[in-house]
């Protein structure tokens, strides 16, 4: 989604998609309406901020390169 990036970028993102969606997760489980655990609310916002993560960094369009030519000038 958001095209090549550098490793210590992709980490970043994967790491705030993940605590976003746990915080979210511990929210929901926090809150006393809905009747759900905090570890399953924490569990369900990992699950949910691994697939986040994955839907953010994955290359769903794989660019093919052109081949690299090497041209060697004999002597």
């Amino acid at each position: 989604m958001f095209g090549p990036l550098p490793p210590l970028h992709k980490w970043v993102l994967v790491l705030a998609a993940v605590l976003v969606c746990m915080g979210l997760g511990f929210w929901v489980g926090a809150v006393p309406e809905i009747p759900l655990n905090i570890r399953v609310g924490l569990v369900a916002g990992a699950g949910a901020g691994a697939a986040a993560a994955f839907v953010l960094v994955h290359d769903f369009h794989r660019r093919q390169r052109p081949a690299v030519r090497v041209r060697r000038h004999g002597p």
